[in-house]
């Protein structure tokens, strides 16, 4: 726009000088004559016609003048223009070499970008990888807690424990004046309280409740013969004692030792002897009868009884309970087993069913489940919260299932470990590792048919767990003798070594 108002003004400027050229010609021809006329003036005459003709002439040479400036601009525009059109000219050119440089920056950075990507992608999938190695171990250690660590397990026990806390104390109320034993409160053992369960709906809830003698009795633990090392036949003996003393200050009892038959049978209860025991032992299948006929009647009293229905399940050598709460319909599986205590250790002979076919109602065997709780929490105490060994145990078992190998087996292999692997390792980043450790473990003790009892021998055991002198005294017990003796066996172990150890495998990397 600018330079066509330019080309305008020059177009004008040039008619316009044109004009006035033919003008001054004219005039310029005018002049000639005039001159010529003057010419034949005299002398006197030209000095004044000089000075008169001065202006003619500064207006010619004016006029001459403005044309040569007219021209001068009119070329200094024309050379404006084409220096402007060089410099547009080169300007594009730059223009084009710089986007032509950009274009092959923009193509070197994107071959870096694919490059950078492709290195991205592939960080991105070795990570990815780890991701789903740890997503995987993370899964089964998930299986494995079973959802132990939400937020009803610990509350669970606690509510189980009070529960049979309010029924056992109901019970001592209603037996105070007999002569039946006198049932302390019950101690939480077994996987439930140890917190490795392998599922959460089948869980039983297992409580020892220990026994003692009433009064005007005895117990006599006998504990072994020549091949029971570990007192899997032990007994109790039951003993009457007099009560002379106690009959003569309170006047609440009849001595059995001194008195007649007759005087007792029509003045006082009859005797533990009479009642729960075959022969002079306690006897397991009765007292379990015993409790179960009158435990639902007692269950009434409590305060409990009104948020929660009891019902007593079928049992020879155990009390199973079913407590089912009103309001939810929630159910929680129960088993309270007896025990009488060894001095005041933490072993007991309890009703617990043995390993044998057939177990006689007077057998008693030894249990450690007891010192197998407390040495438990005293491992968790010092591994910390972060450690595996509930987790590995959980795991475990719940692999075991329908296999030969029994959790007890599995928890004798853990504390033997424990004390060979600073517990320091056994934390979660460590859950593979001890896994591992615990299968190269089983399958050694396999190899060579030796797995000892880890309380019976043992002198290193922590204050917080109280073993009988003669427990720390013994010579170790191989749980594994069996194996030494019965080759069908052992092939059956290791077949299921096998078996334990390729479901581990698929567990860990498919995640069932």
């Amino acid at each position: 726009m600018a330079l066509v108002l330019i080309l305008a003004l020059l177009v004008r400027a040039l008619s316009d000088n044109a004009v006035m050229l033919e003008g001054v010609q004219q005039q310029e021809v005018n002049l000639r004559e005039q001159m010529t006329q003057l010419q034949h003036e005299t002398e006197q005459r030209n000095v004044e016609q000089r000075w008169v003709d001065v202006p003619a002439l500064l207006f010619t040479l004016l006029n001459y003048g403005r044309i040569w400036f007219c021209m001068g601009l009119f070329l200094l525009l024309f050379w404006n223009m084409e220096q402007s059109q060089q410099m547009n000219q080169h300007h594009d050119s730059s223009n084009a070499e710089d986007s032509f440089s950009s274009e092959e920056e923009a193509a070197g950075a994107e071959q870096k970008e694919e490059e950078q990507e492709k290195q991205v992608e592939q960080v991105e999938k070795v990570e990815q990888e780890k991701k789903v190695e740890q997503e995987k171990q993370v899964e089964q250690e998930k299986q494995v807690e079973q959802v132990e660590q939400a937020q009803g397990r610990p509350s669970r026990c606690q509510l189980v424990e009070e529960l049979m806390s309010d029924l056992l104390l109901a019970c001592r109320f209603v037996w105070s004046n007999s002569f039946y034993p006198t049932l302390r409160s019950a101690i939480g053992v077994g996987s439930a309280f140890e917190g490795w369960s392998p599922r959460e709906e089948d869980t039983v809830y297992c409580l020892l409740v220990p026994v003692e003698a009433p009064r005007g009795h005895i117990f006599h633990l006998e504990l072994y013969d020549e091949e029971d090392e570990l007192a899997m036949n032990s007994r109790v003996r039951v003993e009457l004692r007099c009560m002379c003393e106690r009959e003569q200050q309170l006047g609440d009892v009849l001595c059995f030792l001194h008195h007649s038959v007759e005087d007792l049978i029509e003045n006082q209860d009859p005797s533990l002897l009479q009642t729960l025991c075959t022969d002079v032992y306690l006897d397991v299948e009765k007292t379990v009868t015993w409790f179960r006929v009158q435990v639902a009647t007692i269950w009434n009293t409590t305060l409990q009884a009104d948020a929660y229905n009891l019902k007593v399940l079928p049992s020879k050598r155990s009390c199973k309970l079913q407590l089912t709460n009103i309001s939810s319909g929630e159910k929680i599986l129960v088993e309270l087993l007896f025990g009488v205590q060894q001095g005041n250790s933490d072993i007991f002979l309890s009703s617990q069913n043995t390993e044998a076919s057939f177990t006689p109602s007077t057998t008693w065997p030894q249990s450690c489940a007891v010192a197998e709780m407390k040495y438990f929490q005293y491992l968790l105490e010092k591994a910390g919260e972060n450690s595996v060994i509930q987790s590995c145990l959980r795991f475990l078992a719940h692999t075991l299932v329908g296999m030969g190998f029994s959790t007890y087996v599995i928890k004798t292999l853990i504390f033997h470990l424990v004390n060979i692997i600073p517990l320091g390792n056994w934390q979660r980043r460590n859950f593979l590792s001890r896994l591992e450790s615990i299968l190269r473990y089983l399958h050694f003790c396999l190899k060579y048919k030796r797995l000892v009892h880890f309380f019976i021998g043992n002198k290193m055991m922590p204050d917080e767990v109280i073993l009988p002198h003669s427990f720390r005294t013994a010579t170790p017990v191989n749980l594994f003798q069996h194996l030494e003796d019965d080759p069908d066996a052992e092939s059956r172990v290791l077949r299921d070594f096998r078996v334990l150890r390729d479901r581990l495998l698929k567990l860990l990397l498919f995640g069932r």
